[in-house]
């Protein structure tokens, strides 16, 4: 039998509903977002970063706590008192020494001393035994003490007291003079100008202390 023609209308219908599912079909693929690429690790004590337009997250969407099991103490061995050095006792303060006994200085019984005429330039080098009175020129040198530094001192010196009067000679067939003290305190061999005698024509210094030389040799 011969088919029979499809009317128009229901033609018309069919192509119309044919456009209105393509269209759907071509909405519903445009308007599907485009996948996100898949987001990276935050590196170790690197603050997080704020997404424009990512979804917010609520307190029950966090991940869980880690749980991290507690090491177990380790086992030190006890020390015993041999390996613990004892504390160094305080050191106690130092006594004072007591003072020694100071030791004497050695007395002679001659004085050597250097005296020197300003005016004429002449020096004499004499000896003046102690307690025994010695003229040079206008002066008369009595020594008193000679004495040398003892081994503790630390200087080497020799000291004499003595004292030096001035006293001109007497001329002929007239009195001697009254002496005048010029000079009366110690002198000190290592320092001259110490306590220097003060004259407006002698010097005179001190040059050492020394014993007496025996005047027979001892017997044998």
């Amino acid at each position: 039998m011969p088919s029979r023609p499809t009317p128009k209308p229901i033609l018309r219908r069919s192509a119309w509903l044919a456009t209105v599912a393509g269209l759907a079909a071509a909405g519903l693929v445009s308007a599907q977002p485009a996948p996100s690429p898949p987001a990276s690790a935050p590196a170790p004590g690197a603050l997080p970063t704020v997404v424009e337009g990512a979804p917010k997250t609520t307190p029950s969407e966090e991940a869980p706590p880690v749980n991290v099991p507690t090491p177990a103490p380790i086992a030190v061995p006890p020390i015993s008192e041999k390996e613990v050095a004892a504390a160094p006792a305080p050191a106690a303060p130092a006594e004072p020494k007591p003072p020694g006994v100071p030791v004497r200085r050695a007395r002679y019984d001659v004085a050597v001393i250097e005296a020197l005429d300003k005016v004429t330039a002449e020096s004499l080098r004499f000896e003046a035994a102690v307690g025994r009175p010695v003229r040079y020129k206008n002066l008369v040198f009595t020594v008193k003490a000679c004495e040398r530094s003892a081994p503790d001192e630390p200087v080497e010196d020799s000291i004499a007291y003595l004292t030096i009067d001035s006293q001109p000679r007497a001329a002929p067939g007239r009195p001697a003079l009254a002496p005048r003290q010029t000079y009366k305190g110690w002198m000190y061999a290592s320092s001259p100008s110490l306590h220097p005698l003060e004259h407006p024509v002698y010097a005179a210094w001190l040059i050492t202390c020394r014993a007496a030389a025996p005047v027979n040799p001892p017997a044998r």
